[in-house]
């Protein structure tokens, strides 16, 4: 049977992962879904998604193309895959597309949001992060504005960052006021190891008062520059577009 290739629009609650990607004795969203492709199929397999995202990180829109031997129906495939997936994954849409189509590669940009409650939490301590004092929501969206462009954002890398070319192209970089929810929206052709945390740290930092400039913190490509980076867990991967 020759392969056949499918988009899956994936959603996942990324507490109990150590992130997206394949690792030797963790478990993974790619390793879960890998396991169920292979009862699926006849043949190999291939998963690749289009965001690497890291352990305990979230997705509304994480996307995937799978690679496999089947006979099976999109509508078919996609039942199959929710009911052998665990409950805290869940593919959202499934439809074949062309064999060179690849999840990653093809990506032409992706969107995340990190979510800021500006309250304490007893119920959603897990899902937004607590800012229990006022922000300046003016000066961090004026702070926002430096950051539109292709530039390199190395000053927001971690230490782990392999990456040789740090340049990215930030398309759309906002905030969405909804009181007491604060959401930093960012969209940009690809980021760098744990970059959209490290703005956010950087943008609270600003809200609260804290004399930074962000103009020059990207320029100076120095790490010790920007603010802290934020924790995992209010952090969603929303979308990718093709």
């Amino acid at each position: 049977m020759a392969p056949r290739n499918f988009k899956l629009t994936i959603e996942y609650d990324g507490t109990d992962f150590h992130g997206w990607q394949v690792q030797p004795q963790a478990r993974t969203v790619q390793g879960e879904i890998i396991k169920v492709a292979k009862e699926l199929s006849r043949g190999e397999v291939r998963v690749v998604g289009a965001g690497r995202t890291d352990a305990g990180v979230h997705a509304v829109g994480q996307v995937a193309s799978v690679t496999l031997e089947t006979g099976l129906k999109d509508e078919v495939l996609l039942r199959a895959f929710n009911a052998k997936l665990p409950e805290d994954i869940h593919v959202r849409e499934l439809k074949e597309v062309p064999l060179g189509f690849n999840a990653r590669f093809d990506a032409r940009s992706r969107t995340y949001h990190y979510l800021i409650l500006r309250r304490k939490t007893a119920l959603w301590r897990d899902r937004f992060y607590q800012v229990p004092f006022e922000l300046d929501v003016h000066a961090m969206r004026k702070a926002l504005w430096e950051l539109v462009g292709e530039k390199d954002f190395s000053a927001f890398a971690s230490s782990e960052e392999v990456s040789r070319n740090r340049r990215c192209y930030i398309m759309r970089a906002d905030l969405i006021d909804t009181p007491p929810l604060l959401t930093f929206a960012i969209t940009a052709d690809h980021f760098l190891h744990k970059m959209v945390r490290t703005i956010a740290g950087t943008l609270v930092e600003i809200g609260r008062g804290r004399e930074l400039d962000m103009a020059e913190v990207v320029a100076s490509g120095d790490r010790t520059l920007a603010g802290p980076t934020l924790p995992p867990h209010a952090l969603y991967l929303v979308r990718v577009d093709y």
